[in-house]
């Protein structure tokens, strides 16, 4: 007997004795209904379409059951109609594979050269690249000749590669001459700026007998040899293209050799009669690259060009350098250079009260501080820790009714059971779909719902999702508790702090994975949890492991620990080695060589993700102290006493 006919007795045996016990019991149990869902599945992979049939008639009240019915009807797709697609789109559309099958179909359509099919199925330029090329093609077929071309040019100018899906429109389009030679040197031009030199020869060689081809040569030598840019400038006519050309080249050159750069400034600014925002625009470029300088000359080209700048980016930095130096003569200056509306906000007002405080204007120094208090914002609570003020901010609240929610049972439904059989993937893009487009206050009641189920992570992404900063409760859920308590004694390490870095890395997503890799609620890269599983004497089972609450907080926990007893117990250091890593913060303390307090080596951080980062998790601190009943200050005395 063919292990395929036993398969499918037993599967009738299992239905046999399913429905037996079906009708003598009633209703079917849960239980009964996952396992008749995982049946069904595998009679449908098998092609057992009579199995398939008599297990999904037993699953219609199943949360999960459409996922079964989206795989039945895709086996099948390339013998369905538009209007069963669309038929089908229109009952589920409130599952995140609507669009896929959609997408699906459309490309079986295009494979199928069902041209006025697909139009009809997809009357508007669709979102994806390869859709498009499809789309605009099949206007082509249709006669749509100035559609498609429109399409087709807007696909071709790209630095970017193009979908092989668009070779044949792209090819009909050469075809009918609307592939000029100046729509080629327009995505050399793009190409350049994404620093592809095979595909710039390429396109090169793409450029007919005629105009175009010393404009070509000119971008190739310019992407080999960008220090021939001025002398470009200074030679060409002033043309858009020879101003973009120049652009890319001068910058290109201020990558490879900014010293160069700046000596090439003028003559290349004068060559192509830059206008004064374009010169500045291209000014900040370089001046940007030279905050590691230690040349006097270049340092002062920079400061000049920072100085008439609107970059508040750019000015920013100069005052963190500033800071860094502690020359609060300077920090001043370039606070006083920033646009009024960033002068104006917390972080500028506080740094005006320090240096007030520092010249020792104390009752300036207070009216700034207490211009700010009470409002949840970094400053703010700093401001009030500096005055030695009660830390207070805004916070809201929202009352679980499930009634209010009634109308999203059915989703809800399918994501409780999604996370029940742990398929917390298909759970995220479910709540994901769900929340598209509704409004704050109904996202703010599935917050609540999602609270209330100790569903944590998607509470927190819907208070993200409908920016709902001041609800707290929500934004700041009080999740594996247990485990933090746990190795809270084991390390001797605060709950809160735990909480609160696991809250600031992963949103408390036990399935989080970052996009280099790292894992998990505290997101450790797997090197660093092999690594500190060694020194803690435990095994490490593999980066997978790291999904179980459990381990990744036993070794997030450790290494956390480690990062405090590195640094004394001084969560500043110990937050940006975590996030950045240790050798960056050893060089971050030599540059600052004890000169700074807390608060100027926090802002000094040259690393924004970082500087974020530590702020952040002093934050959640003080939020899950606020929301637990504990006094936790937003700086501890060793913190504040430290010389940085």
């Amino acid at each position: 007997m063919s292990v395929s006919l036993s398969r499918k007795l037993l599967s009738g045996l299992l239905l046999v004795v399913a429905g037996g016990l079906v009708s003598s019991v009633g209703a079917a149990t849960l239980e009964q209904q996952r396992e008749w869902y995982e049946q069904a599945q595998v009679s449908l992979e098998e092609g057992d379409l009579d199995a398939y049939q008599q297990l999904r008639g037993k699953l219609d009240d199943y949360p999960l059951v459409p996922y079964l019915d989206y795989r039945r009807f895709s086996r099948d797709l390339s013998t369905k109609t538009p209007a069963e697609v669309e038929a089908f789109v229109e009952e589920h559309k409130r599952l995140p594979f609507s669009n896929t099958i959609n997408d699906r179909y459309l490309i079986h359509l295009a494979d199928s050269n069902r041209w006025q099919n697909f139009v009809d199925v997809q009357p508007m330029p669709p979102r994806s690249e390869l859709l498009r090329c499809h789309y605009y093609y099949a206007q082509s077929q249709l006669g749509n000749k100035d559609v498609a071309w429109q399409g087709a040019q807007s696909l071709w100018l790209t630095g970017k590669s193009i979908s092989d899906a668009c070779d044949p429109l792209l090819a009909s389009w050469q075809k009918a001459g609307k592939r000029t030679n100046v729509l080629v040197l327009e995505r050399m031009l793009l190409v350049y700026a994404e620093g592809n030199r095979s595909r710039l020869n390429y396109l090169n060689k793409q450029i007919s007998k005629g105009g175009g081809r010393d404009r070509g040569k000119a971008i190739l030598s310019l992407f080999d040899k960008p220090e021939g840019v001025a002398s470009y400038a200074k030679r060409s006519k002033v043309t858009p293209f020879n101003q973009n050309l120049t652009e890319l080249a001068y910058k290109k050159q201020a990558r490879s050799d900014v010293r160069e750069a700046v000596k090439q400034y003028q003559r290349t600014m004068d060559g192509q009669h830059f206008s004064k925002e374009k010169r500045q625009s291209l000014a900040d470029y370089v001046a940007g690259r030279l905050f590691s300088t230690d040349d006097e000359k270049l340092q002062q080209w920079r400061d000049k060009h920072i100085a008439t700048s609107t970059s508040n980016r750019l000015i920013e930095r100069r005052i963190r350098m500033a800071i860094r130096e502690a020359d609060w003569d300077d920090v001043g200056k370039w606070i006083a250079a920033l646009p009024d509306d960033a002068k104006q906000s917390n972080r500028w007002v506080f740094w005006q009260a320090r240096l007030a405080e520092y010249a020792g204007n104390d009752e300036q120094a207070e009216q700034g501080y207490r211009s700010i208090l009470g409002q949840r914002d970094f400053y703010s609570v700093a401001a009030a820790t500096v005055l030695d003020e009660p830390i207070e901010y805004p916070v809201k609240t929202v009352q679980f009714d499930v009634a209010k929610v009634k109308e999203y049972d059915t989703t809800l439904a399918r994501i409780k059971e999604l996370i029940a059989q742990d398929k917390l993937l298909d759970a995220n893009r479910e709540w994901h779909y769900l929340l598209r487009g509704l409004d704050g206050e109904q996202i703010a009641l599935l917050a609540a719902y999602a609270a209330a189920n100790k569903w944590h992570h998607l509470a927190v992404q819907a208070t993200i999702a409908g920016k709902l900063w001041d609800h707290l409760e929500l934004r700041f859920p009080i999740a594996h508790k247990w485990w933090f308590d746990f190795f809270s004694k084991k390390r001797e390490l605060s709950t809160i702090t735990m909480m609160s870095l696991a809250r600031q890395e992963s949103a408390m997503n036990v399935e989080a994975v970052s996009p280099v890799g790292a894992r998990g609620l505290m997101q450790l890269m797997p090197a660093t949890a092999k690594e500190t599983a060694q020194k803690l004497g435990r095994n490490y089972a593999g980066k997978n492991s790291l999904f179980d609450p459990g381990v990744n907080i036993r070794l997030g926990s450790g290494y956390l620990k480690m990062m405090l007893e590195r640094y004394d117990n001084n969560r500043i250091f110990a937050f940006a080695a975590y996030n950045a890593g240790p050798s960056r913060v050893v060089r971050w303390r030599k540059e600052t060589d004890g000169k700074l307090d807390v608060y100027a080596f926090i802002e000094a951080i040259p690393f924004t993700e970082t500087r974020g980062y530590v702020q952040n998790i002093l934050m959640f601190e003080v939020y899950y102290g606020g929301l637990t009943d504990t006094d936790i200050p937003l700086l501890q005395p060793n913190e504040l006493a430290t010389k940085y």
